[in-house]
């Protein structure tokens, strides 16, 4: 007989509060360990074990057991319990193969009771998965109209997933992966991924979502079923997983993100899914603040180069201001074929004129004062221009920030993950410490 048992977080149902006799009315609990048995066994072969039971009151209480198949129910992973029929003989279900005492146990304050069982499998089990549970509870259960019903006051339920070898299918996709809101202000965005089982076998798919932005730097990685059991997927069945991530406020980062779904499956995780999806950032104000900053750099290089063209023509003799003007190349008497044969020669006159005017100015500056005054006046005499090239060296340097910003992969973020109606949130440095570890 070849097994693997492994342990996960089961279900906890409270259904009632239990009134002990003798006593006025009190709260009560009950915790069962192993919550999950998940089992690979052979056919015709024999698994025994035990479920503990632990009365953490402060009053003795009386359990009882019993056997109900396990069905999936709804698209949230939780599931409902079937009792097995008294006049069904079939033996095709995982419930009628575990043979269990049914009580009642005594279980003292604080102290722990055993409940032991044996799990039969018959040599002509259908192979793949079946489900099933022990469900431990304050008062038996009750006959009625042929049927097994279960009215108790407090229950808890050690689960069990066996997988019958033989022709076991495990087939499976990614039905349907979504973001609710496709286009956001804020970088928060909520996942939804529709993992569907078709086959035979239940599976537990594992990966990641990996979030980038429009440039494809990375924005946040979902784990999903990372070092955990939990997240099982029952056979013929849909299952909803659902995420959200938090990223990092930047006027860096608005625009078209992407969201990639891979996932692994199977006993051997050679199964693998896929799946995008996309949605917007779109911060109103940051928005409005970017396209101001593009209009201003756009708006001061058109007005840099209209200016230094101006600049030319004058030095040529042309007047830029008047009604008619000539050709600037046949208008410049000291820029001709004979002297200046190089195009960039004539577009480079003004900064050589300007570079020349202020050498002949410096030339009348002995001392350290003098030196900085004449500067002063020759950057505010041409104050435009110096303007223009301040605006062109801002453009550059913002142009260089953005792209070093959008590219960096050191942001923070956080994730929270759906599971069982309960909810784990996880920072970017718990999820690469998990990385790390694997």
């Amino acid at each position: 007989m070849r097994y693997v048992l492994s342990y996960s977080i089961g279900i906890l149902i409270g259904i009632a509060s239990l009134v002990p006799s003798g006593v006025g009315a009190q709260s009560q609990s009950l915790s069962v360990t192993p919550p999950l048995f998940q089992l690979s066994i052979e056919p015709g072969s024999v698994f025994q074990s035990l479920v503990r039971v632990v009365n953490p009151n402060e009053y003795p209480l009386t359990v009882y057991a019993e056997v109900a198949n396990f069905v999936p129910e709804g698209e949230g992973g939780q599931g409902k319990f079937m009792p097995v029929l008294r006049d069904d003989e079939s033996k095709a279900t995982l419930a009628e193969w575990i043979a269990v005492a049914p009580g009642p146990y005594v279980i003292e304050s604080g102290q722990t009771a055993e409940v032991s069982f044996i799990v039969d499998v018959p040599a002509d089990a259908a192979p793949g998965g079946h489900f099933a549970a022990v469900l431990i509870s304050t008062e038996p259960p009750k006959d009625r109209a042929g049927e097994l019903a279960l009215f108790t006051s407090q229950t808890v339920t050690s689960l069990f997933f066996l997988r019958v070898e033989g022709d076991v299918i495990e087939s499976a996709d990614i039905r349907e992966f979504s973001v609710a809101d496709r286009s956001i202000e804020l970088p928060e965005a909520e996942f939804s991924l529709r993992f569907e089982n078709k086959g035979n076998v239940h599976v537990q798919p594992r990966g990641s979502i990996v979030i980038r932005n429009m440039w494809g730097t990375e924005r946040g990685t979902i784990p999903i079923n990372m070092n955990s059991h939990f997240g099982n997927v029952l056979p013929a069945s849909i299952r909803d997983f659902r995420f959200s991530w938090k990223g990092e406020r930047s006027l860096t980062d608005i625009g078209r993100y992407t969201a990639e779904a891979l996932l692994t499956f199977g006993e051997d995780g050679v199964g693998t899914a896929y799946a995008t999806t996309h949605f917007w950032v779109i911060p109103i104000r940051g928005a409005l603040i970017t396209l101001g900053c593009l209009m201003l750099i756009v708006g001061g290089i058109v007005w840099m180069i209209r200016l230094y063209v101006r600049r030319m023509l004058l030095l040529a003799g042309v007047d830029p201001d008047s009604e008619v003007k000539q050709d600037a190349v046949e208008a410049m008497p000291h820029i001709n074929e004979e002297k200046v044969t190089p195009r960039s020669a004539r577009l480079t006159l003004p900064l050589r004129e300007g570079t020349v005017d202020l050498r002949a100015r410096l030339k009348d500056a002995n001392q350290t004062l003098d030196v900085l005054v004449t500067i002063v006046r020759f950057v505010f005499e041409f104050k435009r221009f110096f303007v223009a090239v301040t605006i062109l060296i801002a453009a550059f340097i913002a142009i260089v920030y953005y792209a070093g910003e959008v590219r960096d992969n050191d942001t923070d973020y956080e994730v929270t993950v759906m599971e069982d109606g309960a909810s784990r949130t996880f920072t970017d440095e718990e999820i690469h410490a998990d990385e790390t570890k694997e």
